[in-house]
This record gives C-alpha cells, structure tokens and sequence, in this order.
C-alpha cells in the first residue's frame, strides 16, 4: 500500500476515535485508537521504505554520473558528437544592439610571433563587415588587447574590456584561455578563441559560450604522427612544453605513433620559462632516435641550437616541429642560411589564396607568416553573422546561432554574401579562407585542412613550393 493511501486512512480511523468519544463508545474508542496506531506503524514503514528506495534511485544516479564523468574523459567520443543541435547558454546576456568584439591576442609574450597575422586578421575582417553594412545596421566595434604569456596580461585586458565588449577574439594559447574562459563566460561574454587546440576545451565550458575555429590537437596529433611513420622512422623523441597546449598535443602524437608500431623511446615536458634547456637537450641526443619532435613556443630556437651544437641536425636526425613554432620567425633566430633545411612542421590551416594573403597584407605589408590570420578573420565573420541571425547582439542569443552558421546551409564564403541569405530568410554554410568549419555542438570544427612545411635548402624561411596538404576529420 502507498503511502499517501495509509495516511488517509490514518485520517480516517481518527476521525471515527474522535466520533466514537463522542458518543461515549469506549470500546469503539480504544478500538479506533488501537487501529490508528497500527496505520502510523505502518506509515512509518512506508516511509522507510520509500527511503530506501530514493537512495537506490540516487545510487544509480552516481553509477550514471560516473559513467558519464568517463564517457566525457573519453576524447574521441566527444570530439565525435558533431549533432547540429545548437547551443543553449544558461545565461542571459544584455544588448545595446551595436556588435563589439574585443582582442586578447598575443601582442607580447612568447607566442608574439603569431600576433601579427592574427592582428591582422581581426582588422581585415572588422573593415570587411563594416563596408557591407555592419551587423545590425551598425558598424561592428573592434577593441584590440594584448593576451601576453600568461594570466596576468590577459586578465588585466578582460577586466578592462569585459563592460564594453559582447565577446572576446582570443587567446592564442589554450594556457593563456584557460586563465580567463571562467571569467568571460561566466558574465555571459562569447570566448571565441582562433588558435586554441587543446583538446580539453572540447568540455570545457559548461555555459555554452566557448568556441574555436582552430582543430583540436586530436586531429593535428594524428597527421603530425601519420607523416612521421610515412618516412619511416622506427623510434622517436618527443619534448613538449608544459601547458595544456604541449601535453595535449603529445598525448595525441604519441598514441597514434605506438598504434603504427612506432616506439616512442623518451617523451617529456619542460619548463618554457627555463633558464636553460641543456638538461632537456641532453635527454633528446641520449634517446639517440630516428625523429626528434620539438612541440614548444619561442624558446624552440635555443632548444634547437642546442640541438645542433650537439650532432643532432637534420642531415643526422629526422626533425619536426608544429603550429607553435614552425615558420619564417623562427628562421629570424638563425643567421647561418639554409640551417633549417630538412626540418618539417605541421600547421592547422587551409591552402591560402593568393587574394586572400593580399588583402592581409593590406593591412599589414610587414607579415612575414600567416599563421592563424585565417582562423582570427573565420571567426570574427562568424560572429558577426550569427548576431545577423540572432538579430540582436545579446551574447547568449549569438552563441545559439554559431554553430548553424558554419554548417547545413547554403555554401557562401564572404560576409556581405551570407548577410544577404540571412536577409532572405536562407540557412546558410559559411566557409572561409581557413577551410569548412562544420563546428560539432561543443562548437569547434570537425575537420581541417593540415599543412607540412618545410624549410628551403638556402635560406631560413619556408619553402612554400615544398608545402603538402593533408586532410583529417574526426572519426575519419
């Protein structure tokens, strides 16, 4: 019997007690209460029982928690979630229907050589929205901000941008992002990085408002280890920086390497901001493999000279780098021309237009890489659309139309020729210069374009005749 039906009972036996007092029945009474008190035992069993059952309930509850706290520590599966449903942020945003995004990208610190081609990217956008009319009838305002090296620089740009922005285009470096996404979303700001590829921003964000143009390492590990078994290397020494950043991306460099057979006879993480890397330098010649793989910022031209100043060159040792510190700026730090030959490099970006690399340099005639640009400029035009779509320039309402723009529409690759289909009524499908994005509902891309630099044989720059393209997408 429930229990709801045992205390109406209960209510009901009382109320003949009460009848039968009434009447002077005093067998009827002490007959009523003996029944009453039977009920109220038999209530209290109930209850206990119902108890027990809701801590059952509840027990199955955490064994599902659990099973979903691994199911998300599984990255594949998560990366492999690419469902058009859009986000839905918990928070509500304000709108004083003008569009402003505000930088946090590297103007200063160690990943400063990127800053240039992302600068630039954020400005060519900007003035290309602005000429087809802006977003909602206005001009889109751009706040430009230094991200830095470190949580310091980036947060003092937050806090003094977060009252006048509706989003953030930053930062370079996952570490970097990750010292601030609490505090952009968490005031129901978009954080829209173009450059950010640790994979535990797949998961990060529990408010919706966290995206990304650039691939998660999960797909730059594979094709970095795919080229390395390719030419044919038997054992490799790994050394990455240690940020989410560098360890993300060696986790997934050397998962796929050891599913091809390849042995990875030594693998760490160093201290970027170290006084010294000979110890480090000294592990990577002792490994004395077939490959050498530096996954680092700025500070790879010491670790490289160190490298070299010890017999480990690319004429020895086959060598790679990846998108934190392969291109020209590197080959700034070496004056002996043609040092780099040999060294190769992977790169999460699209095969660039002539057009395109001239309009950017358009805005700046000194870049000397385009690392990134792409990536910065896809997702300003991306969020100057959703807002086009939202109709508003509210945060939480812009985030909810990201995702739909970047897939299941109608293909268009500029601003001004999607703004028109939005117009219209049309789902549109935007692609840019850095590739299809076809963002997954953790609002990141689910395939990308990869490029294998290499250096030339005469000098310290990258030998665009010698770039080959590669193609990953998650679960293929």
């Amino acid at each position: 019997m429930s229990t709801k039906k045992l205390w109406r009972l209960l209510a009901l036996l009382f109320a003949f007690a009460l009848i039968g007092a009434a009447c002077g029945a005093d067998e009827a009474v002490d007959d009523a209460v003996d029944a009453v008190d039977e009920a109220a035992d038999d209530v209290a069993d109930a209850a206990d029982d119902a108890m027990s059952d809701e801590d059952e309930d509840h027990s199955d509850d955490d064994s599902m928690e659990e099973e979903d706290d691994s199911m998300e520590e599984d990255d594949g599966a998560a990366m492999a979630d690419t469902g058009s449903e859009e986000a839905a942020p918990s928070c509500s945003g304000e709108s004083d229907g003008q569009l402003a995004i505000g930088g946090i990208l590297p103007e200063t610190g160690n990943l400063a050589f990127l800053g240039p081609a992302e600068f630039a990217g954020a400005e060519l956008a900007a003035a290309e929205v602005n000429a087809a009319g802006g977003v909602l009838g206005q001009d889109v305002l751009w706040l430009e901000g230094d991200s830095g090296d470190n949580g310091d620089v980036a947060n003092q740009t937050v806090d003094r941008l977060i009252g006048d922005v509706d989003a953030f285009l930053g930062a370079a470096s996952s570490g970097v992002s990750f010292t601030v996404i609490d505090k952009i979303t968490g005031a129901c700001k978009i954080h829209f990085s173009p450059a950010n590829t640790s994979p535990d921003f797949t998961t990060k964000d529990p408010n919706e408002l966290y995206f990304r143009t650039a691939p998660s390492d999960v797909l730059q590990g594979r094709v970095l280890a795919d080229l390395i078994v390719a030419e044919g290397a038997g054992t490799v020494a790994i050394m990455a920086l240690q940020d989410p950043y560098g360890e993300g991306l060696l986790k997934y460099t050397q998962e796929p390497l050891a599913d091809a057979g390849v042995e990875v006879v030594e693998s760490f993480v160093y201290d970027p901001k170290a006084p010294s890397f000979d110890a480090e330098v000294e592990k990577m010649v002792a490994a004395a493999a077939d490959a050498v793989v530096v996954i680092g910022f700025d500070e790879t031209s010491s670790i490289l000279t160190g490298m070299f100043e010890a017999g480990v060159t690319p004429d020895t040792t086959s060598m790679y780098l990846v998108d934190g510190n392969i291109g020209n700026a590197l080959g700034e730090k070496f004056s002996e021309a043609g040092i780099l030959s040999g060294i190769k490099g992977t790169l999460p970006t699209a095969q660039l237009g002539d057009d395109f690399k001239n309009r950017m340099l358009e805005v700046d005639p000194e870049l000397i890489d385009f690392s990134y640009g792409p990536e910065t400029y896809d997702a300003f035009i991306i969020m100057a659309l959703a807002a086009e779509a939202a109709g508003t320039d509210d945060p939480a309402e812009v985030a909810k139309r990201i995702n739909g723009v970047t897939g299941g529409g109608e293909k268009c690759t500029s601003f001004a020729e999607c703004k028109e289909l939005i117009a219209a009524g049309t789902e549109i499908d935007y692609d840019g210069p850095s590739g299809p994005q076809d963002f997954s509902q953790a609002g990141e891309p689910t395939e990308a374009s990869f490029a294998i630099l290499s250096y030339a044989d005469d000098a310290n720059t990258i030998d665009d005749s010698l770039t080959e393209f590669r193609f990953a997408k998650i679960g293929g």
